[in-house]
């Protein structure tokens, strides 16, 4: 498998984007946030430092750009149906990468890169994924999708829709079962991250997603474990589930064309 399809000046549209969402969040935290008692929580952590998670949501649009996978095959849609398809490698589904993908790829990975390392930090500090972030991150996610899918020749960007709404839908089952039995399951803001959580794996590989989905839990279970070691009580102990969320997101998309 060839690796790199957005080398060249994808990586440099990348850079600039990630760079300008980085900024953008760094110096507006207060509004993003619309809650003062929070803001001076964050002001207090040592885990907050605006410009070096700007810096590393550079690294990772980068990261995620270079180790996107390439595909050597034909097209999907020279490809057939969709069940001869699903027996295609996660690259060979990748094919077809036009310079409209590839602008839309990059826009795509370089948002959601850009906002991970905020998202992940306030969600440990304060428990929250601020809706005016979460926000015109879905619906930039939705746009590059709409796009890729009108504009574009490769089919990551149906993949991307499907995953991503069904990923809402699951997360939002779960959370209404838990808000039902009242049993502790994820907030709401996890259920709206959902759509990018699995809908950017779904251009990395078509099973992407599932692997997103059993990494996630994996370091959720971690985390919990260890909290409840630290209080001495299971029951008393409540994690972050957006960290979690994220976390899987990279490294499933990176692993799953190399493993499924």
């Amino acid at each position: 498998m060839d690796i790199g399809v957005l080398h060249g000046w994808p990586i440099g549209v990348s850079v600039v984007i990630s760079a300008g969402l980085g900024i953008l969040l760094a110096r507006s935290t207060s509004w993003w946030l619309a809650d003062d008692d929070h803001a001076a929580v964050l002001a207090k952590t040592r885990l907050y430092h605006p410009l070096p998670l700007a810096i590393l949501g550079i690294v990772l649009a980068v990261a995620a750009a270079l180790l996107f996978p390439a595909a050597t095959a034909g097209s999907m849609s020279d490809a057939g149906s969709m069940s001869e398809a699903g027996s295609m490698s996660g690259a060979a589904q990748l094919a077809d990468i036009g310079s409209v993908d590839r602008l839309l790829l990059a826009l795509s990975l370089s948002a959601a890169a850009a906002a991970t390392p905020f998202l992940a930090v306030v969600d440990i500090v304060v428990h929250r994924l601020p809706d005016r972030i979460v926000y015109p991150l879905i619906g930039t996610e939705l746009l590059t999708f709409v796009l890729g899918q009108l504009l574009g020749e490769s089919a990551i960007w149906g993949l991307g829709l499907i995953a991503g709404g069904a990923g809402v839908l699951l997360f939002g089952v779960l959370y209404l079962s838990g808000r039902v039995m009242h049993a502790r399951t994820m907030g709401l803001g996890d259920v709206k991250l959902a759509f990018l959580v699995f809908g950017v794996p779904a251009m990395f590989s078509p099973w992407a997603p599932a692997l997103v989905f059993i990494i996630m839990m994996l370091i959720a279970g971690i985390a919990a474990l260890l909290a409840a070691a630290a209080k001495r009580s299971l029951k008393a102990t409540t994690i972050a589930f957006g960290p979690a969320m994220l976390s899987g997101m990279w490294v499933g998309s990176v692993l799953a064309p190399i493993l499924l």
